[in-house]
Parts: structure tokens; C-alpha cells; sequence
């Protein structure tokens, strides 16, 4: 079985009452862990989160579908599933002219929706459990189109209140300049791998689609103006058929809790 590293954070917010655990899946594309991800589930159920999120590439166009649709259809028997699109969901690789038409992911945000995942386009939705402390908010992929992109980031920035402990899922990390302006307290992407190679004693990774070489927002925990950046290494492992280095795939298991007060 393919193996990962469980990347765990803490952050604190006065705006909740008891501690809250999510985890991160992102960037799967269509790899595998384990007979109908058994790895990947198994460390749900040792996690035990309040909340999955997955922030986009779960499988490739045109490619493989089994290996994400496994994962759905485990995770959401264990916790409440979010979900955003990331490039993949709508393009090929690099120099690929495969692209899914409106109607095609139109189709596929359905299915999900009947397997009981709740599907982000610029909408939030409160967690369940909370007593409405913790909104979770999501954004499509700039695939969608960029005055859509706009709307939906838009929509999200007027929704936010200011009471609630507040998360936007979004795919690409080299739009933190926009996300810098969002009133809420997180924002969660992927699509950056790591960088996929990263080398003994330097800070970051070696090259992310977005950002080039040498990417800023690589992987990890990032200030963000008064709110976080917090960016998945992601999971996987081949893409894009070439190995990570220094830079094992990776589940994200962030615990939220109450503010200490003095």
C-alpha cells in the first residue's frame, strides 16, 4: 500500500466553545491507497473529524474515477463531506485538449451531491453541530471561467459573519493576493504538491503549477492578513508522472479549538 504522513496543525478563535477537528483531502488524482482506499479511510476513523474537506483534483479528466469515487462513498458514511473543483475536474494535463463541457460537470456535481457531499459554488453552509459557530464556504476552480470565479468569491465575501468561525475551500494557492481581502479566518487550497520535490535544509518546494519555480505557497501554514493561508501538500504521488522527492503525499488533520483566555 502507498504510504503518507498525517500533517497535522492547531489554530484558535474566540468564536467557538469546543475544539473541532477537519481533515484535508486534495489532489488525489485518481491514486490509490489501499483496496477501495482502505489507507485513506482507516486514518479517518482513527482522526474522527467533525468535517471532511476536499479542495479539488480528485481524479483526472478522461482518467481514472474509480479510485475518488471509493473514497466518496467511504468518507461520507464517517463525516459531513465538502468539496470544491479544481482544474482537473474540468482540464487535462498540460498540452491535453480533453475538456469536460458545463453539462458534463454540471452531471458530475449531481452525483456527488447524491452520494450526500455538499458541493461548493459560491455558497456557504454552516456545520453541522456547531450551533452555527463554523460556516464553510467554497469556490470553483478559475477553469469555471473568470467573471464566474469572481461571483462566486464575491458572493462568499458578503455572506461572512463576522460571529462565525469562517473557511473558504478553494483550489489554487497563487490566488492569495484576492484571497488576502476575505473577511473570514481560513482559507484551505491545494494544487501547489508540495512543490513537488523538496530539498534537504530549503525552505518550500522546488516548482508548483501557478507559481513557477521556487513557489511561495508551496505547502503549509501561511499568514494571510488578519486571517490563514493553509495549503495541502496534496496526495499525490505520479503526477505528473514524475516521482515526489523529499516530499511524502500527505493527509491534513487541522484541529481548531477555543481561544485560551488569561
Amino acid at each position: 500500500m502507498q504510504k503518507f504522513k498525517i500533517q497535522t496543525y492547531t489554530l484558535q478563535t474566540a468564536k467557538i466553545e469546543r475544539a473541532f477537528m477537519f481533515v484535508i483531502f486534495s489532489d488525489l488524482h485518481g491514486c490509490v491507497y489501499g483496496e477501495k482506499q482502505k489507507g485513506l479511510l482507516d486514518a479517518l476513523l482513527r482522526l474522527r473529524p467533525d468535517a471532511v474537506w476536499m479542495t479539488g483534483d480528485m481524479s483526472d479528466i478522461r482518467g481514472e474515477e474509480e479510485p475518488f469515487w471509493d473514497l466518496i462513498e467511504g468518507a461520507v458514511e464517517q463525516a459531513p463531506c465538502y468539496y470544491v473543483t479544481g482544474n482537473h475536474e474540468y482540464h487535462g494535463h498540460s498540452g491535453s485538449s480533453f475538456c469536460y463541457s458545463k453539462e458534463e460537470i454540471g452531471q458530475r456535481k449531481e452525483a456527488l451531491r447524491k452520494r450526500g457531499v455538499h458541493v461548493l459554488e459560491g455558497n456557504k453552509q454552516l456545520l453541522a453541530g456547531s450551533d452555527g459557530r463554523i460556516a464553510i464556504m467554497g469556490i470553483d476552480d478559475v477553469f469555471v471561467g473568470r467573471k464566474e470565479w469572481d461571483q462566486q468569491y464575491r458572493r462568499c465575501c458578503r455572506e461572512v459573519d463576522a460571529r462565525c468561525y469562517t473557511v473558504l475551500l478553494s483550489h489554487r494557492p497563487e490566488l492569495a493576493g484576492a484571497y488576502r481581502y476575505f473577511p473570514g479566518d481560513l482559507v484551505v487550497c491545494g494544487h501547489a504538491h508540495g512543490g513537488q520535490w523538496r530539498l534537504p535544509g530549503a525552505r518550500g518546494g522546488v516548482y508548483a503549477p501557478g507559481q513557477g519555480l521556487f513557489p511561495r505557497y508551496a505547502g503549509g501554514l501561511y499568514e494571510r492578513g488578519a486571517g490563514k493561508l493553509l495549503v495541502s501538500c496534496g496526495l499525490c504521488y505520479r503526477y505528473p508522472r514524475l516521482p515526489r522527492f523529499g516530499n511524502p503525499p500527505e493527509v491534513v488533520a487541522l484541529q481548531v479549538r477555543p481561544e485560551v483566555r488569561a
